[in-house]
């Protein structure tokens, strides 16, 4: 869908990046507060004001975090490439609060992204234009329902990160904690037992011709 400066066919040296995978879960949570408090302002009734105040300082919170797990999936592959991937993790926050740009940004880098794990083929992922399709779809959700919205928004976040962990993981291999430990080099130095039964034993014990 996107024309990227790593083509397929560039020969990248991945390295094991030393960021970790956002922690996507903690969106789930923020999402989870802003329902619940929906629910406590349709029952009490009261205090609206108050109530709404709160639940924007919580979608405000979940938009931020959501751009700081999108910082964090962007340095890991900066890292992983040697700084050679060609959205560096800035740029890929402080577009999405460009506007109008946003719109066609919300499906350059995840197009981005995904022909890049793809094209390396250590995991599959679905297009960036399915992505994108849905990161619009959640961010439009916002407008009716917040929690819903930013359910959509870290579902998807989620699936890209997991994606990108086990990418990591299989440039990382086997480490030598993984492989089974080496045999005692003292079994090699032991001399063979021998037969303890009685040469007239054995004798006795052979048919006769």
């Amino acid at each position: 869908m996107f024309n990227s400066i790593l083509s397929p066919s560039s020969e990248i040296e991945e390295q094991v990046p030393s960021s970790s995978p956002p922690l996507v879960w903690i969106g789930f949570l923020i999402a989870g507060a802003f329902f619940t408090l929906e629910i406590l302002l349709v029952l009490l009734g009261t205090g609206e004001q108050g109530m709404n105040s709160i639940l924007t300082l919580i979608a405000l919170g979940g938009w931020i975090y959501w751009l700081v797990c999108i910082h964090r999936i962007h340095k890991i592959l900066a890292e992983l490439t040697r700084n050679r991937y060609p959205i560096d993790p800035g740029e890929a926050v402080w577009k999405h609060i460009v506007p109008f740009y946003n719109l066609y940004w919300i499906f350059k880098w995840p197009g981005e992204l995904s022909d890049y794990l793809n094209s390396r083929g250590r995991v599959r992922i679905i297009s960036g234009a399915i992505l994108g399709t849905m990161l619009l779809l959640a961010l439009l959700l916002r407008f009716f329902d917040g929690s819903f919205g930013m359910l959509g928004m870290f579902g998807v976040t989620a699936y890209i990160s997991a994606k990108l962990k086990k990418h990591v993981k299989a440039v990382r291999g086997i480490t030598p904690d993984q492989l089974p430990p080496l045999p005692d080099p003292a079994i090699f130095g032991r001399p063979l037992e021998t037969s303890t039964v009685p040469d007239a034993a054995i004798a006795e014990n052979k048919e006769p011709v």
